[in-house]
Parts: structure tokens; C-alpha cells; sequence
């Protein structure tokens, strides 16, 4: 085998010619195009992690402010249904009152109009006892007379109030 320097010194100057050449020419630019593509992935992928944080986020802020509608709907709901209660038995007891308000009027108006018969009662007895007196007084005692005199006046007193 025959060794050949100075042809392996221009195959190994080629060869380092070459790899200069490829890398300023071809390596760099491809090496700064992948650099730039990786950081603009990076790029990408951090705003989309930062668009999911933020949705993530947002979603959370809406359901905590429809959790607290319903607390709140809850609470006005819990709230009409007490008013309602506290209004429906204020309704009752005014109704309890005026019922026990009118029946004690009932009551006076009935216990007037019984005095007032009974003062009527004890004048027409009193009119009938002095009507019967006279008739006493005209007549001769006997115990008949005094009988038809007492069923005289039971008769009269009869017609008198049972009408």
C-alpha cells in the first residue's frame, strides 16, 4: 500500500474546507432557523399554557360567582318563604283578633238586648202586678177569686211575651 501525504493533507484541507464552508453556509443558517422555529414553539407553547391558565381561571371565577347566584337565590328564596310565614300568621292572629273582637261585641250587644228585655219584663210585671193589685183590691177575697186571679194573670203574662 502506497501512502500518498500530500494527498491526505488535501483530502484532510478538503475536507476541513468543506465542513467550514457547510458550516457557514449551511450548518449556521439551519442552526439558527431551528433555534428560531424551538423558540417560537416555546413561545407558542407558553401562551398557550398562559391562554389555559387564564381560562382556567376564568372558569373558575364563573363558577364561583354562579356558586354564589345560587347561595344568593337561595337566600332570597329562604328569606320570601320566612317573610311569607311571618306574614301569613300576622294574617292569622289580626284574623283571630277580630273574630274575638267581634264575638265580645256579639256578646255586649247580646247581653244588652237581654237586660233591656229584662227591664221590659220587670216594667210589664210590675204594670201587670199593679193591674192585678187594682183588681185584688176591687174584688171580694175568696180563695176561687184568688185562684182565677193568678190564671188571669199567668194567661196574661203568657199572651204578654210568648208572641
Amino acid at each position: 500500500m502506497n501512502i500518498n501525504i500530500p494527498q491526505i493533507f488535501f483530502v484532510i484541507v478538503n475536507v476541513v474546507i468543506l465542513y467550514a464552508a457547510m458550516y457557514r453556509f449551511f450548518f449556521r443558517p439551519v442552526q439558527e432557523f431551528l433555534s428560531k422555529r424551538e423558540a417560537h414553539v416555546k413561545n407558542e407553547i407558553a401562551a398557550a399554557e398562559q391562554s389555559r391558565a387564564e381560562a382556567a381561571q376564568l372558569v373558575e371565577e364563573y363558577e364561583e360567582k354562579l356558586r354564589h347566584a345560587k347561595e344568593e337565590a337561595r337566600r332570597i328564596i329562604e328569606e320570601a318563604s320566612q317573610q311569607a310565614a311571618s306574614t301569613r300568621a300576622q294574617i292569622e292572629a289580626e284574623a283571630r283578633e277580630q273574630a274575638e273582637l267581634m264575638l265580645k261585641r256579639a256578646e255586649r250587644a247580646i247581653s244588652l238586648e237581654r237586660d233591656k228585655a229584662l227591664a221590659a219584663l220587670r216594667d210589664e210585671i210590675g204594670e201587670l202586678s199593679l193591674l192585678a193589685a187594682g183588681h185584688l183590691l176591687e174584688q171580694k177575697m175568696d180563695p176561687e177569686t184568688d185562684q182565677r186571679l193568678v190564671q188571669e194573670f199567668i194567661t196574661e203574662l203568657d199572651k204578654t211575651y210568648v208572641q
